[in-house]
């Protein structure tokens, strides 16, 4: 049995085909599982870090207000699709799963044009072009939130399974990440989390927050954009702050462990990592997320006590280190918001795609 994957363009989009290819392998381990995407992109090199068979084909996504730039779209997602149907033809997948990102077009139209059956993972609240394209041929559609239903119409069927979590995310010993990662033991650690691209406001805010916040005690694990990088990390050395920080962290599953609070945007896929491990969350949902879906997002997990939302407008150092004050001196507030956290969580959601891609693609076998 073999089955393609195809998703990218941002960690949020890759990382839940990782989650369903893990539960497909542990369900299934005769099957094949592939990834398609863009040539350079975060697809290629998460794939490639787990070793699995990575096929490379063109694609480029719509940038809001850049015309110019746009006008290219449709003739480099056409030769995408040339590519991806050529590749797709030799290597005769029994199923194609698209989760969303440009990068899954050109692959998940190319196997709906050989005939081959396709499920869809979709993260967010509003859908994204690619899945609102794609769900029309869908055999099912994986959702996170129900608020995604409404805008797929089309769909044939739709399931509200959650977002796969790759394996592994409350596994790992607290103690151990610390030490792997040169953090101090007893420190409160602040996790920061700009998504795979970075997010400037959030690296600004804390390297202005940090001065405050390490001289009472915290260390932070820092995931910033590369314009970012030195600034966020200079700052960190002229306050003689303990700080890790990077634009990309191979073992994310370790800063989770490692961490006490998440500040982060509201991502979906980033929400369902932070539940899995049950961390407190400081949301700053992304202002010019289509139809506001990250507020919403946010919000959504708030109300549960799982989390404060700063509104980006309002995220600024000295909101960042009054809100982490806050709730360092009110541990059992600290402790309720990781209880509320883990309530959230569907560690089943990467199981529940898979049976579904699993029975889709044996019927394709007989």
């Amino acid at each position: 049995m073999r089955i393609m994957i195809a998703g990218g363009g941002t960690g949020g989009h890759i990382f839940p085909g990782i989650a369903i290819a893990e539960a497909i392998e542990e369900l299934s381990p005769e099957a094949e599982v592939f990834f398609m995407g863009r040539r350079g992109s975060i697809e290629e090199r998460v794939v490639s870090g787990t070793r699995r068979r990575f096929v490379t084909v063109p694609s480029m996504g719509v940038i809001r207000g850049a015309v110019i730039r746009n006008v290219a779209v449709p003739f480099v997602v056409a030769a995408g699709c040339l590519k991806a149907v050529s590749a797709l033809a030799m290597k005769r997948p029994d199923a194609a799963v698209g989760t969303g990102g440009f990068a899954s077009l050109p692959p998940v139209l190319a196997a709906c044009a050989l005939g081959v059956p396709i499920i869809l993972q979709e993260q967010n609240s509003w859908p994204g072009l690619a899945t609102r394209v794609l769900s029309r041929f869908a055999e099912v559609v994986h959702v996170t939130f129900s608020e995604s239903e409404k805008h797929l119409p089309r769909a044939k069927r739709i399931e509200h399974s959650g977002n796969p979590v790759r394996r592994g995310f409350d596994e790992i010993d607290r103690a151990a990440a610390r030490r792997a990662l040169g953090l101090t033991q007893e420190a409160n650690v602040v996790m920061v989390m700009g998504g795979s691209r970075g997010a400037r406001r959030l690296s600004l805010a804390v390297a202005d927050a940090m001065p405050r916040l390490s001289a009472a005690g915290v260390e932070f694990v820092i995931q910033t954009g590369a314009e970012e990088l030195e600034h966020v990390r200079d700052r960190a050395a002229s306050v003689g702050a303990r700080a890790v920080v990077d634009v990309f962290f191979e073992e994310i599953a370790r800063v989770y462990a490692a961490c006490d609070i998440v500040v982060s945007r509201a991502g979906a896929t980033t929400l369902a990592e932070t539940a899995i491990v049950g961390r407190p969350a400081v949301l700053v949902p992304y202002p010019h997320a289509t139809d506001d879906h990250q507020m919403k997002n946010a919000r959504s997990v708030e109300n549960t006590g799982a989390a404060v939302v700063i509104p980006d407008g309002e995220f600024t150092g000295d909101r960042l280190a009054d809100t982490i004050e806050g709730l360092l001196r009110d541990r059992t507030r600290l402790t309720s918001m990781s209880s509320a956290a883990r309530a959230l969580a569907r560690p089943d959601a990467a199981d529940r795609v898979a049976r579904d891609v699993l029975v889709v693609a044996s019927r394709t076998r007989h």
